[in-house]
């Protein structure tokens, strides 16, 4: 007769079965107590709290104003002395070579200036008083003294108006220039006005830019 017949017939419950599993009581796998890199990788992901967002979300989101393309074309600086403005002036050959040091490169209107303390009014210089001088007083050293004054003021004279030409030149080209510049700014004036007026009608039907 089997065992657990006779226990059965005379009221007996059979003794409980022994655990034959081969991890001792009260130990679990390590594979059912430790989390696996996925579900790390997924704790860290999410928040801990879950009315505050994820760092990743509090960054501040970046308008389209202000991004700057990487090719976005800026204007370099001008250089006010190297534009050129067409200005219909062609000087008189004459008074360019009255203008001209002899020997050396034509005066340019366009290209000299001339600085503040050159364009300040020349006083009025008084001739000295002439002193006679006797004819016996009147020798070598008298006459070659008389020589290198007479060359210096020569010179001077000659300076002075040739520096007297090339500014009257200069301001005849100035004059030209200037009101070819006035023409400009008036057209520039007037082509803004234009922008303007399509930008406030672009504004008014789609609101500010």
């Amino acid at each position: 007769m089997d065992l657990e017949e006779f226990l059965s017939e005379n009221g007996i419950p059979p003794s409980p079965q022994h655990d034959h599993s081969p991890h001792p009581p009260g130990l679990q796998p390590a594979s059912s107590a430790a989390p696996s890199v996925m579900d790390l990788s997924n704790r860290a992901s999410a928040p801990i709290h879950p009315g505050i967002p994820s760092p990743n979300c509090m960054q501040s989101p970046i308008r389209p104003g202000q991004l700057l393309p990487a090719n976005r074309n800026t204007p370099s600086p001008i250089d006010p002395d190297t534009i050129q403005v067409p200005v219909g002036y062609e000087p008189d050959p004459a008074d360019l070579a009255l203008s001209s040091i002899p020997g050396q490169e034509m005066f340019d209107p366009r290209k000299r200036k001339f600085s503040e303390e050159e364009l300040k009014p020349q006083p009025m210089i008084k001739k000295a008083r002439k002193v006679f001088i006797p004819d016996d007083l009147k020798d070598d050293k008298y006459w070659a003294r008389r020589r290198k004054n007479n060359m210096a003021a020569k010179r001077s004279r000659d300076a002075r108006r040739l520096k007297e030409n090339q500014i009257a030149i200069r301001a005849s080209f100035l004059e030209k220039e200037n009101s070819a510049l006035r023409q400009e700014v008036a057209d520039l004036r007037k082509e803004l006005g234009k922008c303007k007026n399509i930008l406030a009608k672009y504004e008014a039907r789609h609101g500010p830019l």
